[in-house]
């Protein structure tokens, strides 16, 4: 049994949801500041509450911490909870600076304990499904990829900055995971006041990917999500509608001109991420996808973006 405790009782309590629902592990406090919020979420999860963050930290009988914390006090916590003995599951993004972020890398490394970074969009189904083709050389080698999402202004700001760094980023974690890190970056962008347009386009030395984020929809327009995968033997594409008149295609083409849509078994990308870091921590390896290195690879080329955009 993996025993948690939670730091955070915002997106903490979303996470709480999946402990309970998961076997395998079992919530031993979650911390928060507000007393009200903490006895509702006692009551209604029947979970111990705590206003005393150092009763998870220093606790022996705790094996995962995951923080759920605003991001700039994600570095501090962290590496608090690895000096004191405990592997950490950490919201995205891991930190708004490389700094930050290399140094919960170097402590995970000193201690010898896993940091698990939420990069949830690599266990998408559809994502998942792409990578895996990609990776056994389905379609042949990769060329270019293009990346989208798009949505109205319902997640509040996402103005370009924040677009960059809570939107743009689960697209860029999905082409790091296919294609690595770029040799150079190219962004553009037009901020219209808590929403914006954020294209960015990454070159390799065969190949490229261009990400585009959209926060400026029209408030009646639905969630959209996609990409295209051109590949030296074919295309993978998937793109996908979300809200009142919800479409989902997956599709393969190669072969001339067959074209074969294929059905992905939807399931719950938080609820995989939980499972596959059960997986990890009861073999005891580190994680082939959601690792501290990852996140920071993320966040070098979140830097690129944000330097392009600022010239």
């Amino acid at each position: 049994m993996i025993k948690v405790g939670i730091l955070g009782a915002g997106f903490g309590e979303t996470h709480a949801e999946l402990y309970k629902k998961i076997e395998g592990f079992q919530i031993v406090y979650i911390f928060g500041r507000n007393q009200e919020k903490l006895n509702n979420i006692g009551e209604k999860h029947n979970i111990q509450t705590t206003t005393d963050i150092n009763s998870i930290i220093t606790n022996p009988n705790i094996d995962l911490v995951d923080i759920c914390l605003p991001t700039e006090l994600h570095s501090e916590w962290a590496i608090e909870a690895m000096k004191n003995g405990k592997h950490v599951f950490c919201e995205t993004p891991v930190a708004y600076n490389f700094n930050e972020a290399e140094a919960i890398r170097q402590a995970s490394s000193e201690y010898k304990k896993n940091v698990f970074v939420n990069l949830f969009i690599k266990f998408s189904a559809p994502h998942k499904c792409a990578m895996d083709m990609i990776k056994n050389g389905n379609c042949g080698k990769l060329l270019g990829i293009r990346s989208y999402n798009k949505t109205s202004p319902r997640w509040g700001d996402l103005g370009l900055q924040k677009n960059v760094e809570n939107f743009h980023n689960h697209m860029m974690d999905f082409v790091l995971e296919l294609a690595g890190m770029p040799n150079f970056v190219t962004s553009s962008g037009v901020d219209y006041g808590g929403k914006s347009i954020v294209t960015s386009a990454l070159k390799y030395d065969d190949a490229y990917a261009v990400i585009e984020s959209n926060s400026a929809l029209p408030e009646c327009c639905p969630f959209e999500i996609g990409f295209e995968l051109l590949c030296a033997d074919g295309i993978i594409r998937f793109d996908a509608v979300y809200g009142e008149y919800t479409k989902e295609e997956f599709a393969v083409m190669k072969n001339g001109n067959l074209r074969e849509v294929l059905r992905v078994e939807e399931k719950d990308d938080y609820e995989e991420v939980i499972k596959h870091i059960r997986r990890c921590m009861q073999a005891g390896v580190k994680s082939e996808y959601i690792d501290i290195k990852a996140a920071i690879n993320s966040i070098k080329l979140k830097e690129m973006i944000v330097q392009s955009l600022n010239k």
